[in-house]
C-alpha cells in the first residue's frame, strides 16, 4: 500500500492478486460531500456521495440511494437504439447497485434518517478489468471521505478457479474460463456480503475461497482508512461527542420528556443545540457549521434513544404477555396473523398509560389523546420488543415462529405440464411460497443482444421473475420489473446456467418465466427449483438438477441458531440471509447478507453442511414429479436439425442477395441461421417441413456421386440431349441415348426447355467436370411418364428438318460463302 498527497489532491494504491487498485480524491466532482476516482488497468470509474445534514421528517426507514451509471463513451461505443444515448440502467448496472447497497446499508448509526445518495459512474472501461469490483470499493471510498457517519470501510474483492487455482480479481477473459465467480465484500472485522455463480463446487472449495478474499479486503480496507486519516472530513455524527453530551445533558432531555412529552420535547432540546453550537454570523468558518452538524445530530441521537426508551419501559410492564402471545401467531395464515398484530397494536395505542403528557390537554373528564408523535413511538416500541422478543424465543428457547425445527422444511409439492402451450412448465409450492415457471425455446436468432460494457454480446439463456402484488396479498402498481425482480431473476439464471447444455448439443435460445404466485419467504429459491422443472418437462437436456433453499442465522451472545427454510419474519428479524443453489454435487449459485459481526467460518461451515441436506431433501421431492428430461420436446416447440456443410458452399446456399435461402425459408416454413464455419441450424415448427429443407440443402451442397438421383428442370437441349439443373450451379447431360430402352432421334421429341423430370447419376468425371445422367421419369400434369412410354411418343413423332449446318471458321468463312454466290 502507498499513498500521496499533494495539496488538496491525495491517492493510494492497493495490490490485489498482483492488480494495482489505485484511489484518488481532490481532483473531480469536488462539490459532492465525498468524491474518488477508482482505476485499475485502463478501466475507471468515479464514485461520489452526498447526503442531507438533516433527517427526513417522520421517515421510518433509511433513505439510501444507490445508483451505477455505465456510460458507452467509456469504452469507445455509441449506445444503440434510436436516440443514441443512455437510457435506463443496463441489468449489468441495476446488479452492481444492489451488490453496493446491500453490505454499506447496515452500516449506518442506528435511527439515522438522513438521505443518502451513491452514485457510481464508469469514465473508462477497457473491456479487461471488471468495474463492479471497483464501484464496490469506490463506494466504500467516497463514503469514507464524506462527513456521512458511515461505519465503514468496506473492500471487495473477486475470486476466480481456473485449472483448480484461485485467481483474484481475474479479467473478463479469465472469468469466461473458471469455474468459480466469487465475490466477497467485508470489513476488516466480519465478511459481509457473498454473491457467486459456480459449475458444481465444493463447500469447502467455496470456504477456502472465502478466506482467501478476506485477506485481501483487508488490506484494501486498510488502505481506505489510511486515504481517511489523509483528507477525510470531520463527521457528522461524533461518538465521543455524543457520549460527552450523553453525560452532560441526557438527564435534561429525559427531564424535558416526563415534563412536557414526546413531542414537546423536541422544543426543549433545540433550544440545547441552539445554546451548545456556535452561532451562524458573517465571521463563521467551515469548522463553525461543523461543530453544529455535530452537536445536532448528536442532541437527535439522544433524544431518539430517550424517547424510545421512555415509552419502552411501560410497554413491557404493561403488554409483555400480549406480545409473548403474538409471537405464536407467526404461524397463522397472513391475513388472520395482521389481524392480530392491528388488534394487539390498537389497544396498546390507546390504553398505554405514560408517565408524561401524551397530547393536547383533554377536556374535563376525557382521556388523553396520544398525539401523532407518541403514536410514532409507541410503533416502534412495539416493533423492538416484538422483534426482542422472537429472536430470544429462536435462539435462546430455540423455538421458531411457526413452531417448526431448526432444520424443517416446509411441505413441498411439485408438479409439471401446468400449461398446455408452453414449451414447459412447472408449478413449485414449498409453505406459502408458490412459483410457476413457464419455458419458452426459441432460435438462436431470438436471443438476447447485450449492449454494455462487457464481453457478453448475445444471451441464449434467460431467467426473468416477476413479483405481482397478490403474491403479498396486496395491491400496486405494475410498471415493469424492480430492482429486486432484476436481482432474484439474475440469481437464479446464475444457479442455473452452469447446467444449461452448450450450443452445440442444445442449439436453442431458452426463456425462462417464474411467476410469484405467494410469497412467504425466499421466492427466488423457489424459481430456481421451478426452472429445474421446467427445463427437464421441456426436455432440455440439463446437466443435472438443481434445487436451492434460504437459510437464516438469529445470534444473541453466545447463543446461535441457524435456521432451514426462512420465511418472511425470520428473513426480516434475523441476521443472516444466505441462499444456496445447486446440485447433489456441489454450489452453482450462492448469495449471502449478514447484518452483524461475528459470524465465525465455524457458523458458515455449519450453514452450508446444513443447507446441503436441505437441498438434497427438496430434490428428491421434485424428482418424483419429473425424474429426468423428457426423451422428446412437445409436439408444438421448434425443431431445430443442424447439418455441416463445405465453407465454400455457404455462398450457394445463401445466393444472390439472399435469394436462394430465403427461397428455402418460404418454400418450407423455415428459419436458416448459417455459421461461418459451415454449421447451418434449420429451425421448423413442423417436423417433416424441417426434415425436407435439410434435404433440400444437402442437395443443394452435396457434390452428385453416380447412383444419386435428382428431380430437375431442363434448362437447354441440344442435338444430343438435354442439359438437366440438379442443384444451383450444376447441370448433368442426359444424353438422348439414355432416355429410354430405343433409339430417339431428336430430344425435343420428349422433353423442351422447363420440363422436370427425375434422372440418375450414373458417370461422374470429375477432371472434365463432366455429369452423365439416365431418365427415370418425366413430371406431366402431377403424373409420372415412364422412359419407354416417351420412347414410343417419338416414334409417332413428325420428322424435323435437319439442322441447317453453321459455317465453320466465323466471319472470314461467311463472307468468303457469300463472294462464291
Amino acid at each position: 500500500m502507498s499513498t500521496q498527497t499533494a495539496g488538496q489532491l491525495a491517492s493510494v494504491s492497493v495490490d490485489v492478486g498482483g492488480q494495482e487498485i489505485v484511489f484518488e480524491t481532490g481532483k473531480l466532482a469536488k462539490q459532492a460531500d465525498g468524491a474518488v476516482v477508482v482505476r485499475s488497468g485502463e478501466t475507471m470509474i468515479l464514485a461520489t456521495a452526498v447526503g442531507r445534514p438533516d433527517a427526513r421528517p417522520d421517515a421510518d426507514f433509511f433513505p439510501l440511494t444507490v445508483d451505477v451509471e455505465e456510460k458507452m463513451y467509456a469504452a469507445g461505443k455509441i449506445p444503440g437504439g434510436f436516440f443514441k444515448r443512455e437510457g435506463r440502467a443496463t441489468e449489468r448496472a441495476t446488479l452492481t447497485a444492489r451488490m453496493i447497497d446491500r453490505p454499506i446499508r447496515p452500516l449506518w448509526p442506528k435511527g439515522f434518517r438522513n438521505e443518502v445518495q451513491v452514485i457510481c459512474t464508469v469514465l473508462s472501461a477497457d473491456l479487461v478489468t471488471p468495474h463492479d469490483i471497483l464501484c464496490i470499493n469506490g463506494a466504500s471510498a467516497a463514503l469514507m471521505i464524506s462527513p456521512l457517519p458511515f461505519l465503514g470501510p468496506i473492500g471487495a474483492v473477486r475470486v476466480g478457479r481456473i485449472e483448480d487455482e484461485f485467481v483474484l480479481n481475474p479479467t473478463l477473459e479469465q472469468l469466461q474460463e473458471s469455474s468459480l465467480d466469487l465475490i466477497v465484500v467485508g470489513t476488516s472485522e466480519a465478511l459481509t456480503m457473498v454473491e457467486a455463480g459456480a459449475d458444481q463446487v465444493p463447500e469447502d472449495t467455496i470456504l477456502e475461497a472465502l478466506e482467501l478474499a478476506h485477506a485481501e479486503i483487508r488490506k484494501i480496507c486498510a488502505a481506505l482508512e489510511s486515504l481517511r486519516e489523509e483528507v477525510g472530513k470531520a463527521k457528522w455524527v461524533d461518538v465521543d461527542l455524543t457520549a460527552e453530551l450523553e453525560d452532560a445533558h441526557g438527564d435534561h432531555v429525559r427531564a424535558a420528556i416526563a415534563e412536557h412529552g414526546i413531542k414537546e420535547a423536541g422544543v426543549v432540546v433545540e433550544q440545547l443545540v441552539e445554546s451548545l453550537s456556535p452561532s451562524v454570523s458573517m465571521s463563521s468558518t467551515e469548522d463553525d457549521m461543523t461543530k453544529r452538524a455535530q452537536t445536532r445530530s448528536s442532541f437527535a441521537a439522544i433524544l431518539e434513544k430517550a424517547r424510545l426508551s421512555a415509552v419502552e419501559g411501560p410497554l413491557r410492564e404493561q403488554f409483555l404477555d400480549g406480545l409473548r402471545e403474538l409471537t405464536d401467531a407467526e404461524q397463522d395464515s397472513k391475513e388472520l396473523k395482521s389481524a392480530k398484530r392491528e388488534l394487539l397494536l390498537n389497544r396498546i395505542l390507546e390504553e398505554l398509560q405514560l408517565p408524561f403528557p401524551v397530547g393536547a390537554e383533554p377536556a374535563e373528564g376525557e382521556p388523553a389523546v396520544k398525539d401523532s408523535q407518541t403514536k410514532q413511538f409507541v410503533k416502534r416500541a412495539f416493533d423492538t420488543v416484538y422483534k426482542d422478543l422472537v429472536r430470544k424465543k429462536i435462539a435462546v428457547e430455540k423455538r421458531r415462529p411457526d413452531g417448526r425445527s431448526e432444520e424443517e422444511i416446509r411441505p413441498v409439492s411439485a408438479e409439471v405440464q401446468v400449461s398446455p402451450r408452453t414449451h414447459g412448465s412447472a408449478l413449485f409450492t414449498r409453505g406459502q411460497t408458490q412459483i410457476m415457471t413457464l419455458l419458452t425455446l426459441g432460435t438462436m436468432k431470438e436471443g438476447q443482444r447485450i449492449d454494455d460494457l462487457s464481453l457478453e454480446q448475445n444471451r441464449r439463456y434467460m431467467h426473468h421473475y416477476n413479483f405481482p402484488p397478490f403474491s403479498v396479498g396486496e395491491t400496486g402498481f405494475m410498471r415493469g420489473p424492480k430492482r429486486r425482480d432484476i436481482g432474484h431473476g439474475a440469481l437464479a439464471q446464475r444457479a442455473l446456467e452452469a447446467v444449461i447444455p452448450p450450443v452445440e448439443d442444445f442449439p436453442y435460445t431458452v426463456r425462462l418465466v417464474s411467476e410469484t404466485l405467494e410469497s412467504n419467504g425466499s421466492s427466488s429459491m423457489g424459481s430456481v427449483c421451478g426452472s429445474t422443472l421446467a427445463l427437464m418437462d421441456a426436455g432440455v437436456p440439463i446437466a443435472a438438477p438443481v434445487s436451492g433453499i434460504a437459510m437464516g442465522l438469529v445470534k444473541e451472545g453466545d447463543d446461535y441458531v441457524i435456521l432451514t427454510d426462512i420465511q418472511g419474519a425470520e428473513d426480516h428479524l434475523g441476521d443472516m440471509d444466505f441462499k444456496v443453489a445447486g446440485t447433489r454435487d456441489g454450489i452453482t449459485a450462492l448469495q449471502m447478507d449478514i447484518k452483524i459481526t461475528g459470524v465465525t467460518q465455524e457458523i458458515m461451515r455449519s450453514a452450508l453442511e446444513q443447507a446441503k441436506r436441505a437441498r438434497i431433501s427438496i430434490l428428491e421431492t421434485m424428482l418424483e414429479a419429473i425424474p429426468e428430461p423428457r426423451a422428446e420436446m412437445p409436439d408444438h416447440a421448434p425443431r431445430i436439425s443442424t447439418i455441416k456443410i463445405d465453407p465454400e458452399f455457404i455462398g450457394m446456399v445463401i445466393g444472390k442477395g439472399g435469394e436462394t435461402i430465403r427461397g428455402l425459408e418460404a418454400e418450407y416454413d423455415v428459419q436458416i441461421d448459417i455459421e461461418e464455419d459451415g454449421t447451418i441450424l434449420v429451425y421448423s415448427t413442423e417436423g417433416e417441413k424441417g426434415e425436407a429443407a435439410v434435404s433440400a440443402i444437402n442437395a443443394l451442397t452435396k457434390s452428385p456421386e453416380v447412383g444419386d438421383t435428382y428431380t430437375g428442370k431442363v434448362v437447354k437441349t441440344t442435338e444430343f440431349g438435354a442439359f438437366v439443373e440438379l442443384k444451383k450451379g450444376t447441370d448433368g447431360l442426359l444424353h438422348v441415348s439414355n432416355v429410354g430402352p430405343g433409339r430417339v432421334a431428336h430430344i425435343e421429341d420428349v422433353m423442351s426447355r422447363g420440363d422436370v423430370v427425375d434422372v440418375l447419376v450414373q458417370e461422374v468425371d470429375k477432371d472434365r467436370g463432366r455429369i452423365g445422367l439416365k431418365l427415370v421419369a418425366k413430371h406431366e400434369n402431377g403424373a409420372l411418364v415412364t422412359p419407354e412410354e416417351l420412347v414410343e411418343r417419338a416414334k409417332d413423332a413428325p420428322p424435323r428438318p435437319p439442322r441447317e449446318e453453321r459455317p465453320r471458321g466465323g466471319g472470314r468463312d461467311r463472307g468468303r460463302s457469300r463472294e462464291r454466290a
